[in-house]
Order: C-alpha cells, then sequence, then structure tokens
C-alpha cells in the first residue's frame, strides 16, 4: 500500500522539477499581454513599423468585427522598448502560405508579399485597452523586455462589396499608406476619435473616399434585409454630417500637402500642427 502511494508521489514531483527547468524560448513574450500602458523617457525609441521589419518587435490582429479588432505588439528584444504608433493603420486580410516553402508561388505570383485574401482591408486607429493608463495616451507607449502589450484598433471597412472581417479570418498590419491612398480618408482616420465620432458615418466617409460610392447610392444602401426588406444602412443625418467632414478633409488635406511642398527639412516640425477637423456627435443606433 505505501510503495503504491509513493510511486504518483515520486513521479509528479518528477514532473514539477521539470517543468519549472524549462527555460521560456528567446525572443518571446514571457507572461499574457499588459493592458495598462506606461512611458519610460530613457528607453530606446523605435516606430511600430520599423521594429517589425527589423524583427525588434512582433504584431498579430484579431478581428472581432468590421469596427474592432485587438492588437497584440510583443517585444521581442531584452531591452525595454518605446514604441510610436503612427496615427492610423490598416489591417489586411492575408491568406495561409501554401506550404511549409512557398517560395516557388511567390516567384510566380511575381513577388515576395503575402498574398491578400478577398476580405475587405480596414483603417483607423490604434488606442489602449480601458480608461485605466498610467499616462495620457498620445501614440508613445513602452514595452518591457520579451512581453506583449494589448492595443484596440477601431475601423472601418474600405473595400465595399468584399466579405466582411471575421474571427476567423488572419489579417496583418500594414501602414494606412499602403491601403488607402487618398489623402483626405487619410486624415479622416487620423482624426476620428471612436469614443466621441459616429462609426457608421466615419464608414459612409471611407466607402465614398476609398470605393467611390455616391451619397446616393450610400442613402440606398441596406441592412437587415431578410426583415420586412431591411432598414438603412446610413440615417440622412449620418450621410449629412460625413458630407461636411468629407469638405473639412479635402481642403486640410490640401494644406497639408502645400505645406509639405514648400517648408524646408529645418521647418519639418510645422507638419505636426494637424489641422482640426469639425465633430458632429452621433447618437449609435
Amino acid at each position: 500500500m505505501v510503495k503504491r502511494i509513493q510511486l504518483p508521489v515520486v513521479l509528479g514531483m518528477v514532473l514539477l522539477m521539470c517543468s519549472t527547468s524549462v527555460a521560456p524560448v528567446n525572443g518571446t513574450p514571457k507572461k499574457g499581454p499588459m493592458t495598462i500602458l506606461s512611458l519610460k523617457k530613457d528607453a530606446p525609441q523605435v516606430d511600430l513599423f520599423e521594429g517589425i521589419e527589423d524583427h525588434q518587435l512582433g504584431a498579430r490582429v484579431y478581428p472581432m468585427s468590421a469596427y474592432s479588432s485587438s492588437v497584440l505588439i510583443s517585444n521581442l528584444t531584452k531591452e525595454p522598448l518605446t514604441v510610436k504608433v503612427p496615427a492610423a493603420v490598416s489591417s489586411v486580410h492575408i491568406l495561409a502560405q501554401a506550404g511549409p516553402n512557398p517560395g516557388l508561388l511567390q516567384t510566380l505570383q511575381g513577388g515576395s508579399q503575402t498574398q491578400v485574401g478577398d476580405s475587405q482591408a480596414v483603417g483607423g486607429n490604434l488606442n489602449p485597452v480601458g480608461n485605466n493608463q498610467n499616462i495620457d495616451f498620445n501614440g508613445l507607449f513602452t514595452i518591457p523586455p520579451e512581453q506583449t502589450v494589448k492595443l484596440k484598433l477601431s475601423s472601418v471597412c474600405l473595400e465595399h462589396g468584399k466579405p466582411c472581417p471575421s474571427s476567423l479570418k488572419t489579417y496583418e498590419l500594414r501602414p494606412i499608406e499602403s491601403q488607402v491612398k487618398d489623402k483626405a480618408l487619410v486624415l479622416v482616420l487620423q482624426k476620428f476619435n471612436p469614443k466621441r465620432d459616429d462609426l457608421e458615418m466615419v464608414q459612409a466617409i471611407a466607402w465614398h473616399l476609398s470605393s467611390h460610392l455616391g451619397w446616393q447610392e450610400l442613402a440606398s444602401k441596406k441592412k437587415h434585409q431578410i426583415v420586412g426588406g431591411g432598414v438603412p444602412y446610413f440615417t440622412p443625418a449620418q450621410l449629412i454630417a460625413a458630407k461636411k467632414i468629407v469638405e473639412v478633409a479635402r481642403i486640410e488635406s490640401h494644406k497639408l500637402a502645400a505645406r509639405e511642398k514648400n517648408s524646408f527639412p529645418e521647418s519639418k516640425k510645422d507638419l505636426d500642427k494637424s489641422p482640426v477637423l469639425s465633430r458632429v456627435r452621433q447618437d449609435r443606433r
């Protein structure tokens, strides 16, 4: 009886010792994602996409809907890094690689980039998760060594007619300029505040500028068509507000373009003075 009891105990102690002696893999986060951000002024600073390209940072996107995704940004180095997040980013549906060595496939397709999927890309801005933060978030935060920070991507769809994002699809974070060529839309995506601005209004702006849908076409668009023929996707008030913001965004984007063209390198700091777009608050339905 004593021997039967001792054997499981010994095996359990051996397994416990083995599990505690295994070191984490180098360059991988050791803990769960952090949601409370901090900022260390003495930590080296790196731009988000430069850090990803140089393998200092890793980024994973988990879409929940067209309007929201969770984004995990990992520090792959052994020192703290202060990450500078751009004012707007895009997230693109990508397809899984065909087999362990897709080099020949990529060569035949004429490039080495990941193949883009058939669902809509989204564009928006990154913000902290929750309101209880240690810093006033302005695009800068510090990630401790080999740890991960969780952010929220508030977004709208950019490609009308394609399927909407879903959690079953793989998305990749990319610079907004790689997906959006209209400077007015880039400005809107940089400036919209998901806590204050109506996301459906911003969606109307995005489809108007990126997919070239006319205002009348947007007004006739319906959702929930199974029930009673559907309801309007956008309210008249949302479309009126969207038109006004597009007009302001076009004017301001032209001003920025002229300022960039005529500015000298030493006065580049003037480009950081961002115009303030008119905001029209709407009650979400």
